[in-house]
């Protein structure tokens, strides 16, 4: 064996190096998505190039025959593990399974085989034939012309190259700023090795040994410094595409996703279960044959409508949420239709509609007898002991008239569609007048911001602040009660505080608002204070209280609108 010094080693083994670097950068986070498969690219790039190099050291045919086919083990590896890495990587690891692995190893492992078997000191020539020796000032390598069997790995090779470029290439367009970066450097990664290869192969460049190498270690070289640079393999989209992938399958929502022609392209189990058929048939089939009564929903004006279907022999109602897909530069290409089961909801909605038309006809018709009954017999009335019991029946009945009509005004305001936009000194100043002309004894006062906010369902705000105020001056048994009404305003959130100085508030009557239900122990005597925190929550509001026996402060956080 002999041996000579060339000075295109060098190159090789400081690409030999480099790949060694990334290899042990690679293996401490060889448990992220991709990571093992990345490992093994730059232990094959090592192992390729480093014996590159020692065969431009040789000049005997039999060495450089023993290291050319040592070389295989690392040229037929490389493409195998780039496609799972970016299989892995981009989240497509499901794809990954044991028998697809044994076919992408197939190709590879009979090339392999075939280059260890290969002439000379072999059986066949279909991976080379005529090895012979080209020399130039650099060294002196092998020189041959290819087989089949090389033809066919390198058509493999470049079809494992292209589905992986082509995943990239969609994380590019799609993906956030991060993953855009990372998997930009990833395209330029493979970009380096494969052209040179192309060059190298259409003898447009002629080395003494295959240029690819130093590609596939430069690319090696790009992808340590986006481990430091871009959090390589720290953060990487597989996370976000399997998060993806698992929320859709586990919602109990159904989830149906079309194209911009209507064909069904993917739906989850929950959507299933709702159109009662097999996945696998329902997709690529029209919309319209699906479910008609979605089709039909995106086709009306979707204002306030729920769509029902039979689940189990029960009927489900649904809102339909809409969301365009699109990808950046480019039109819409489909639609995410999310169905949000709101049968309770609607179940509410009837019971809310029959205790309203309970409350406001049969009640309200009965009460009003009672009253009316009740004033006239005791007009006539001669026992001076019934007349006080009539007097009673009266005032209770008309207590309970009374808070029929507010409840009843506040029911209203849900049967409206829209709310006229007010300003929150004008409500205010309005609420304060009318109570002073109701009790012109109480002593209000109003402390009011420079600015002012406006506001959506004035009309409910303004039955609870009348609430908050009469209550405040009919429980306080002093003879001027004293109440302030305080409003601050803080990034687009108005704070009222109603202050008085009566006894407070029992805890009796506390207690099932702030605990949000009432028990058997615990229920509250008057609908004043639900109302107060029906109306404000209704408005996506809260409430907070403060009582003591020194007085009570009621404050209402209410949303502004634009």
């Amino acid at each position: 064996m002999v041996w000579q010094f060339s000075l295109g080693v060098v190159p090789l083994f400081a690409a030999t190096l480099v790949a060694t670097a990334v290899a042990i950068a690679v293996f401490r986070k060889r448990d992220a998505p991709g990571g093992r498969a990345l490992g093994v690219i730059a232990v094959a790039a090592g192992w390729w190039s480093l014996l590159a190099g020692v065969e431009l050291f040789r000049t005997d045919l039999f060495t450089s025959v023993v290291l050319t086919k040592a070389t295989y083990f690392g040229i037929a590896v490389v493409p195998v593990a780039w496609v799972v890495f970016v299989l892995a990587y981009t989240g497509r690891r499901a794809w990954l399974s044991r028998s697809r692995l044994v076919l992408l190893g197939v190709v590879p492992v009979i090339t392999m085989l075939a280059a260890i078997t290969n002439e000379p000191y072999g059986i066949h020539s279909l991976i080379w034939q005529d090895l012979g020796f080209m020399t130039d000032g650099s060294g002196t390598a092998g020189s041959s012309q290819y087989g089949p069997l090389f033809w066919l790995h390198a058509a493999y090779s470049y079809s494992l190259l292209a589905v992986g470029s082509y995943l990239l290439v969609e994380l590019v367009v799609n993906a956030d700023l991060l993953y855009r970066a990372q998997a930009g450097v990833l395209l330029m990664a493979v970009v380096a090795p494969w052209s040179a290869n192309a060059l190298y192969l259409a003898n447009v460049i002629q080395t003494p040994y295959d240029p690819t190498i130093l590609g596939i270690v430069l690319s090696c070289l790009l992808l340590l410094m986006t481990v430091y640079r871009h959090r390589f393999l720290e953060i990487v989209p597989a996370a976000r595409q399997l998060a993806r992938t698992e929320l859709i399958k586990t919602l109990d929502d159904p989830v149906v996703v079309i194209d911009d022609e209507r064909h069904v392209v993917d739906l989850n189990p929950a959507a299933v279960d709702v159109f009662a058929a097999e996945r696998m048939d329902v997709i690529g089939r029209g919309l319209s044959a699906v479910s008609p009564k979605l089709a039909d929903w995106l086709d009306s004006d979707r204002a306030e409508q729920t769509i029902s279907y039979e689940v189990d022999n029960v009927d489900r109602y649904y809102d339909v949420q809409v969301t365009p897909l699109s990808q950046k530069a480019v039109a819409d290409s489909g639609l995410l239709l999310a169905l949000r089961d709101v049968t309770a909801r609607q179940h509410n909605r009837q019971q809310v509609s029959v205790l309203n038309r309970l409350l406001r006809h049969n009640l309200s018709n009965t009460v009003t007898t009672i009253h009316g009954n009740a004033e006239y017999a005791a007009e006539r009335a001669r026992d001076d002991e019934v007349r006080e019991r009539l007097a009673v029946i009266e005032d209770n009945a008309a207590a309970m008239m009374d808070k029929q009509e507010k409840l009843d005004r506040v029911l209203r305001t849900f049967e409206r569609d829209s709310y006229t936009c007010k300003s929150l000194d004008t409500l205010l100043k309005a609420v304060v007048d009318e109570v002073r002309t109701a009790y012109p004894d109480a002593k209000l006062t109003v402390e009011m911001p420079e600015t002012t906010m406006s506001f959506d369902g004035q009309e409910r705000l303004r039955i609870a602040l009348e609430e908050l105020l009469t209550n405040a001056i009919e429980h306080d048994p002093a003879d001027e009660p004293t109440v302030c009404v305080s409003a601050a305003l803080d990034d687009g959130w108005a704070r009222i505080t109603v202050s008085d100085g009566g006894p407070g508030i029992p805890a009796h009557e506390l207690d099932p608002i702030t605990s949000g239900q009432e028990t058997q122990l615990s229920h509250g005597s008057g609908v004043g204070l639900w109302l107060v925190s029906w109306i404000v929550h209704s408005l996506g509001g809260a409430v907070e209280f403060e009582t003591g026996k020194n007085g009570t402060s009621i404050t209402l956080m209410i949303p502004g609108c634009e």
